[in-house]
């Protein structure tokens, strides 16, 4: 049976006395699919009780109980209980396997083992249909009686109470979904819900969404946002991402965020907004995998393992001089197939394709395109190495904003 179906119905007592009429179910969130715990009735005095399921007879056109209602301890509401009715009915839930928002109509339930279990929701336009009694016009305009469930166990409940619904199901569903897909939710929701979700994630998963967020709910969400969890999920974006958004946000918030930051990456991104968004300077990033000219292959790859950490993308590998200039680059393939004893100098390449710091946008997107580069090194005061561009941040550059979130970001960490 459905919710819909039991709402209302009139409940007696064991001596057949008419009490009052079914108000909600009490369930818990502690299993996949729960158990009713109790029920809500609204007394013919238009007071509440809460009636314990041992209590309950039988649920269905009406609801029985075994003893008279003067004699029934009211159930206590635990933390982890949720109202059927009042928490979930017309909420908007993510559908994990899906990964969309949907709006729940109605709430499946069914008898087994000596308890009432809640299946799943429905959220299907037919779910509203039935709901409200229009059965018969749904069938003469043709509209199909499937039913459209969700199994509880695949879906996290949002609203305003989201924080305590989503331990209704097994902790960190949602986190498991690619930070595209989040963001895609998040882009769904309104500013409270999106806010919700941000918030029950870690500072690396909550940055990882945060970047494939569209830029104008980028801006919403850190203005709302806790100024310290802000600063936190800014420290884990990639500096590009994290300075683009800042460029956005009003100055006065984007300095108070770059105060909590952690100074060394609030140095980098301080840097970074200096220069023009349409130059090189604007687009890269300050994460990237340079040796010193002096090392050889064995030391490389042991440098690398530490640099690894904090880079965006490591598949190349650009060689520094002792005084910071570019002299060369290579790759990751070339530095495995080397022997251990090589001096780096030997494996890289000193036919750099680079681009000057103020160069325009859009002729790094050309001149990425043309070499076929995977990033492009971008110096200042003639050799300087300050950072790279990478391919996704030039799709960017050339692809309309309704593209940009469907190219996949070959650097993410």
């Amino acid at each position: 049976m459905y919710l819909s179906e039991i709402l209302k119905k009139p409940v007696y007592d064991n001596t057949e006395r008419r009490i009052g009429r079914f108000k909600d179910a009490i369930v818990s969130s502690e299993v996949s699919y729960p158990i009713i715990k109790a029920i809500i009735v609204e007394k013919l005095d238009k007071n509440v009780i809460s009636i314990p399921y041992n209590f309950i007879i039988s649920i269905g056109e009406e609801i029985k109980l075994n003893k008279e209602i003067d004699d029934i301890n009211e159930y206590k509401i635990k933390n982890l209980d949720i109202r059927l009715s009042e928490d979930v009915l017309d909420r908007q839930v993510v559908d994990i396997e899906d990964k969309k928002i949907r709006r729940v109509n109605d709430i499946k339930i069914t008898y087994s083992h000596g308890y009432y279990h809640i299946i799943g929701v429905d959220i299907g336009f037919y779910g509203i249909l039935k709901r409200l009694g229009l059965e018969g016009i749904a069938k003469k305009f043709g509209v199909r009686s499937n039913e459209n469930i969700i199994a509880w166990d695949d879906i996290d409940t949002l609203g305003p109470d989201y924080t305590k619904l989503k331990l209704k199901v097994q902790k960190g569903k949602i986190k498991k979904l690619h930070p595209a897909d989040i963001a895609e939710i998040v882009d769904q929701l309104g500013l409270s819900d999106s806010l919700n979700i941000l918030n029950s994630l870690d500072d690396e998963a909550a940055a990882d969404t945060l970047e494939e967020v569209s830029p104008e709910r980028q801006v919403y969400l850190l203005e709302e946002m806790d100024s310290h969890r802000a600063a936190e999920i800014l420290d884990e974006m990639d500096p590009d991402d994290a300075a683009d958004v800042l460029g956005d946000l009003p100055e006065d918030k984007a300095e108070e965020l770059l105060d909590l930051m952690e100074p060394e990456e609030s140095e980098d991104l301080r840097k970074l907004l200096e220069y023009p968004e349409n130059t090189a300077g604007g687009i890269m990033t300050t994460e990237y995998a340079s040796v010193n000219q002096d090392l050889n292959v064995r030391d490389v790859l042991n440098s690398l393992r530490e640099i690894a950490k904090d880079v965006e993308t490591i598949y190349y590998v650009y060689v520094i001089s002792k005084n910071g200039d570019l002299v060369g680059v290579t790759s990751l393939r070339d530095i495995l197939l080397a022997d251990p004893d090589t001096k780096i100098t030997d494996v890289m390449h000193t036919h750099v394709i680079k681009a000057d710091i103020m160069e325009d946008q859009e002729d790094i997107a050309q001149k990425i395109a043309k070499y076929n580069l995977l990033a492009l090194p971008v110096i200042e005061d003639e050799n300087k190495l300050r950072g790279i561009i990478t391919v996704d941040d030039a799709i960017d550059i050339v692809l309309p904003v309704a593209w940009k979130k469907r190219v996949p970001r070959m650097f993410g960490r």
